[in-house]
């Protein structure tokens, strides 16, 4: 898992990237928290209002990393309405994001893709999967955005 970013502690130690992960499942919450543990730091919503709502109060000024969507949320907007919503913000100029959806029939990554997502992860998905989708977004290695 890549642990470079942009600022430092006051040791020197390179800061773990932030994620903010919006999933309404609190055990899938539980479950990247702890896959992702001492290599990204991991900020939950549960929806995308909430997610709207940590993004101002948590991240203030300064975007995370990395947006780790859930397709299918709770309330009146989706995943990919939520993406849509930052990138009218201008937010994913800077961050980008990775979808993760059971939906994994044919044509549904390409579809994620053409959305603006940068990467995909159907679920299930193993610690490993996860972690190399991170790692080429976050390296800069995803398909490249239209």
């Amino acid at each position: 898992m890549q642990t470079e970013s942009t600022s430092g502690d006051s040791a020197g130690q390179p800061a773990l990237p932030s994620i903010l992960f919006v999933e309404d499942d609190r055990e899938t919450q539980f479950l990247i928290k702890e896959m992702m543990e001492g290599t990204c730091e991991v900020v939950s919503a549960g929806s995308a209002e909430e997610a709207l709502e940590v993004l101002s109060k948590r991240f203030g000024g300064e975007p995370p990393d990395l947006f780790l969507l859930d397709i299918r949320l709770p309330g009146s907007r989706s995943g990919t309405e939520l993406l849509h919503l930052l990138q009218d913000f201008g937010l994913t100029e800077e961050v980008r994001a990775v979808a993760l959806t059971t939906y994994a029939g044919p044509g549904d990554r390409e579809a994620l893709l053409e959305e603006g997502f940068d990467e995909y992860v159907s679920k299930p998905f193993s610690r490993e999967e996860l972690s190399r989708a991170i790692d080429q977004v976050l390296s800069g290695a995803s398909p490249a955005r239209e």
